[in-house]
């Protein structure tokens, strides 16, 4: 039994007084007892009772026209055939309600507004807004950076575009959706390049689209090697983006030529600064201006290999490699430069082996990257008058003396501690702000007012040092206003131990003591938080206040040693200590006597020109001894007393002598002297000649003695730069 719609809803539903009644399961088109799981059932084929065609005819819902997500509209408009005429008066009064209640209405929508976000077909109420059956991405506007394309890959005729082969571009999403990008050659040459996707965001992006399928013929001219005469393939960029399109073109070169080269293995140049975390990049290092890049020299290279191309490259060693390729357009040698890629990782020396495409027979080669370790800052504490004019001992102060033979020479000459491959320490290095001898050193006047301006070496007076108060101290120490914290702190010569205004921790209970003790106990906590800390110091009072103050033991005292030009052993001396002391003293592989200038294990320092201080009472398991209170030849000093020492657990390194660093600009080779044991010299290492490198001071005290006070400085150096290294690699 058959009937219209019309005609079933007005027999099944009776109305009184406005209220519709449906008293069971209801057939439409047939009288078969409806599915047990449905309300309403329309069919039209009788006993049919599995997953078979049941009827002809579909279900003929009401076709409206959407025009707003969130409303039901036109259904509560005032006038539904005009969609700006606004909400009835039911539906302004009751739209909450209403949303509610007409949850899972369904009807046909005539118009696809994607402004709107309303799409064509099956659409149905949710309760608060019109979702579609079925879900069409809509489509993603955007536009090109023509400009920004870039050819990547080598093109050959007859060989098959792979990973290597594609293009870059910069284009600007307005829209999100979906989009289709393709670039074809005319007149077609065998390849092309396409992609497709979805854009979930607006905004600029960098895209990759990959070429596809094979040169046919080249482009090259006649000359293989000259691109004059060239004429490259022509692509189209087109889009679904309703941007305009781009034009760019690509050279196919002729694989007619064949590679044949030998690789110079020695004349390999690595180029750049390289730092671990970094990525590597075409732009030039701020330090030394190059990019990271091997500089490679092809040799023995045949008349017939002109216009191939050839192609180098390495290994990957710990996140970073090399490659690239050049036309060869000379012979017999060329030169090739190949960019790195990647973010290297570890510290040690990077050895890559490199290898070519050339057809004839050839090793390959291998090149050493050195890592660098990144900059570190340094402030300098001491007295820079008429004395340090003279000898040269504060690190900060950069001499005008020829030659320059001081401990600023020292830090600031790149082979000692730099970024070339033959810098003893591979380092970003210490640099002066300028060439002026004052230039490091902040004002002595109110030093509170000076902005940190991020330099290599903040160089302070005495006078500065009293002057300034702990806050601040602590501000350059720690890192303020973006600039970078110290790394090592130096507290150097401050005066004569008879001069009281050179004391840097004062005992006098005054206010200046007081202030004294406020900023030692910043350098304290310095070193206990990770800063690198080394006092190199002869005055008894201020020594013992800081010791007492660093080990937190009020028993620690000081004694006067040995006068000048005595000579101390570095290391245990059986011969004036006592056998019971050797497990205090440094061992035999001890990293700053056994450092990277030179093993200094066994041999002497050298009293400078007043009195050495000693301390007693020290934590002896706490510490690491490098000299003991008796100078050669003495066995009358405490054997417990302490010259030189290193802390086993914080960096800290104490030196029992302000001037353990005083130099002058005359050499005291041949001549016995008890001054300045600090001495640089020209050496020449492997065949590279080093213009400032630590040495000893010879016949210093006594004819024959050799003190080695400037290699035992630049080893102790080395090893503050490696313990400033190892914390920033520790809390990065």
């Amino acid at each position: 039994m058959k009937t219209t719609l019309a005609v079933l809803f007005l027999s099944l539903f009776f109305i009184t007084g406005g209220i519709t009644e449906i008293s069971a399961q209801v057939t439409i088109g047939t009288g078969e007892e409806t599915v047990k799981g449905a309300l309403l059932q329309l069919k039209e084929k009788e006993s049919i009772t599995d997953d078979a065609c049941n009827a002809y005819r579909g279900l003929g819902l009401p076709r409206v026209t959407l025009s707003d997500k969130r409303q039901l509209y036109p259904m509560f408009l005032t006038d539904p055939d005009i969609a700006t005429s606004g909400p009835n008066a039911e539906y302004t009064a009751n739209k909450a309600t209403l949303d509610k209640t007409h949850t899972g209405l369904i009807v046909y929508n005539l118009v696809e507004d994607e402004d709107k976000d309303l799409c064509l077909g099956l659409n149905q109420w949710d309760g608060e807004q019109w979702t579609c059956f079925q879900q069409k991405p809509t489509s993603a506007q955007f536009t090109f950076d023509c400009a920004s394309i870039a050819v990547m890959g080598d093109y050959g005729d007859g060989i098959a575009l792979n990973s290597s082969h594609y293009i870059r571009l910069q284009l600007n999403v307005t829209r999100v959706g979906s989009y289709s990008i393709s670039a074809t050659s005319t007149p077609d040459n065998g390849y092309f390049y396409e992609t497709t996707g979805i854009f979930y965001s607006t905004g600029t992006f960098t895209i990759t689209i990959p070429g596809t399928g094979q040169p046919v013929t080249h482009t090259q001219g006649v000359d293989l090697v000259n691109p004059g005469d060239d004429t490259p393939d022509h692509f189209t960029l087109t889009s679904s983006g309703g941007g305009a399109d781009c034009a760019f073109d690509v050279n196919v070169r002729s694989t007619a030529a064949h590679p044949e080269f030998t690789l110079d293995c020695a004349g390999t140049v690595v180029k750049g600064t390289y730092f671990e975390d970094q990525p590597l990049s075409s732009a030039p290092s701020p330090i030394n201006g190059e990019s990271h890049q091997l500089v490679i020299t092809l040799k023995d290279i045949p008349a017939s290999a002109l216009g191939s191309l050839a192609t180098v490259e390495t290994n990957s060693v710990d996140g970073f490699s090399f490659k690239g390729s050049a036309i060869i357009s000379s012979y017999p040698a060329q030169t090739i430069t190949i960019p790195g890629t990647g973010v290297p990782r570890g510290l040690n020396d990077k050895v890559l082996t490199i290898t070519s495409n050339s057809e004839s027979s050839t090793a390959s080669c291998s090149a050493t990257v050195y890592m660098l370790i990144p900059a570190k800052r340094l402030m300098a504490v001491g007295q820079t008058q008429v004395l340090d004019i003279v000898y040269g001992y504060n690190p900060a102060r950069n001499t005008t003396r020829n030659p320059k033979n001081c401990f600023n020479t020292l830090l600031t000459d790149k082979d000692n501690f730099g970024y070339s491959q033959w810098s003893i320490l591979k380092f970003a290095g210490f640099n002066n702000v300028g060439s002026g001898r004052d230039n490091n050193f902040i004002p002595n006047t109110n030093p509170d007012s000076w902005a940190d301006d991020g330099r290599d070496i903040i160089g302070l007076e005495i006078a500065g040092w009293r002057n300034m108060s702990a806050a601040k101290l602590e501000s350059l120490l720690m890192g303020f206003n973006g600039k970078p914290k110290i790394d090592i702190f130096m507290m150097g010569y401050t005066g004569l131990p008879a001069d009281a205004l050179a004391e840097y921790f004062r005992s006098t209970p005054t206010a200046d003591a007081a202030l004294d003790q406020a900023k030692c106990q910043k350098l304290v906590d310095f070193a206990k938080s990770g800063g690198i800390l080394m006092v190199c110091q002869e005055l008894p009072i201020s020594n013992r206040n800081f010791l007492r103050l660093f080990f937190n033991d009020n028993t620690i005292n000081t004694g006067s040693g040995a006068t000048a030009g005595a000579n101390y052993t570095l290391g245990f001396n059986l011969g004036n200590m006592p056998a019971d002391m050797r497990p205090y003293y440094c061992y035999d592989d001890d990293p700053i006597l056994k450092g990277p200038f030179e093993n200094i294990l066994g041999r002497n320092w050298g009293e400078d020109a007043s009195t050495t201080v000693y301390v007693t009472y020290l934590p002896l398991d706490e510490v690491v001894i490098y000299s003991g209170a008796r100078e050669i030849g003495n066995t009358s000093r405490p054997a417990d007393g302490v010259t030189i020492f290193r802390h086993k657990e914080y960096p800290f390194v104490f030196i029992g002598d302000a001037g353990f660093n005083s130099s002058e600009a005359r050499t005291y080779w041949n001549t016995t002297s008890s001054v300045c044991p600090f001495q640089l010299t020209s050496k020449v290492i492997n065949g590279k000649t080093y213009n400032n490198y630590p040495t000893y001071r010879f016949n210093f005290g006594g004819s024959g003695n050799r003190v080695y006070n400037t290699t035992f400085t630049a080893n102790a150096f080395a090893w503050c730069i490696y313990q400033a290294e190892e914390y920033r690699r520790a809390h990065r």
